[in-house]
């Protein structure tokens, strides 16, 4: 598994950029949030965080704790301009950025030929050099333990987490670190004995997925280091496709077939009103314990036509076998581009 996947977290974002413009702030508690009685701290610094404070605290609790903190409105349109020369940072080593907010990011740099720990690096340190700004950084295999390395080291951290050291890394840590896990899904856990990761991680599967349907399979599988998320870019459709979930588990491998022609027919109209094309076709299933399996195929020309997409897709049907019954099949295609743009490379 390669460690193509960057998450930039920046340190104390609004409070950092107000003491990179205010000399003056620098070392001192600052609040960054609504000034009236409802307000809530939107970011503090971390001189800040020693008192207690933190964002989403009420303001008025932050005052209490340190009424000789510097108290700021937000000034959000300024912040989206320092966060477009963060992104603009970015692109220089790939086009894949998913930003969740302002000041955090998904990088996937797999079709950058540099290695990514060096690209990783480079950025941290460009960001500091360039705009005064400290971003933590964290480098893995996928979406989760990437954002849990860049969280570890806080403030100015880097952190690598390898397919190796993932389990000894994330089995010690408490549930709530898994992605998804709120108060409510950590409440249910701990209920059911399930206290650190490890301990869902070893749990049977099918119990956590008798108690907690597939948010159980989820959870079981980031558990053990896998988070199948891809970086993905707002606004741009990467993959168009469809699929469908059984009333009951289908055993039979020609209703299977009968129900991806109807959705083969389906993503092709799709394709064809957005004006598309793709030349990728994923089949994917998921099995009565909900263990998911998903095969892919290139071809060398682009198609929408449901004939086409069904033909690849049964294709890559017959070559799985079927040890246990499906509840959910679908088909996608992806690798997409406009009709007009596949035309003129036609010419």
């Amino acid at each position: 598994m390669e460690l193509n996947i960057i998450h930039v977290d920046m340190d104390a974002f609004y409070a950092a950029v107000e003491q990179r413009e205010h000399p003056e702030y620098r070392g001192q508690p600052v609040i960054v949030g609504g000034q009236s009685k409802r307000g809530v701290v939107s970011t503090a610094s971390y001189e800040a965080r020693e008192y207690g404070i933190h964002s989403a605290q009420a303001m008025a609790k932050a005052k209490q704790l340190c009424p000789d903190g510097i108290y700021l409105r937000p000034r959000h349109d300024y912040y989206k301009q320092v966060s477009k020369k963060i992104r603009a940072v970015f692109a220089r080593y790939t086009d894949l950025i998913e930003p969740l907010s302002l000041d955090e990011a998904y990088l996937d740099v797999s079709t950058n030929a540099e290695n990514s720990i060096k690209i990783a690096k480079r950025i941290k340190r460009q960001i500091k050099v360039e705009l005064d700004l400290v971003a933590s950084v964290g480098v893995s295999y996928n979406k989760f333990l990437a954002k849990l390395a860049s969280d570890l080291n806080k403030p100015d951290g880097f952190k690598i987490v390898s397919p190796f050291q993932a389990q000894e890394l994330i089995w010690p840590m408490d549930v709530s670190e898994l992605w998804g896990v709120g108060p409510k899904t950590e409440e249910e856990l701990k209920e059911l004995g399930l206290e650190r990761i490890a301990d869902v991680a070893q749990a049977d599967r099918l119990f956590l997925i008798r108690e907690l349907g597939k948010k159980g399979y989820r959870l079981h599988k980031l558990a053990q280091g896998q988070d199948p998320r891809e970086v993905s870019i707002p606004g741009d459709p990467k993959s168009i496709g469809n699929e469908t979930t059984f009333k009951q588990d289908i055993a039979k491998r020609s209703l299977l077939q009968e129900h991806l022609l109807q959705l083969s027919q389906k993503v092709a109209q799709r394709l064809q009103n957005k004006e598309v094309k793709g030349k990728t076709v994923t089949l994917k299933l998921k099995y009565e314990d909900f263990e998911v399996l998903s095969r892919s195929n290139t071809i060398q020309h682009y198609i929408d036509n449901g004939e086409e997409i069904y033909e690849l897709a049964d294709r890559l049907l017959e070559k799985i076998d079927l040890p246990k019954k499906v509840r959910l099949i679908g088909v996608t295609v992806s690798n997409l581009v406009d009709k007009k743009f596949e035309q003129l490379k036609l010419f």
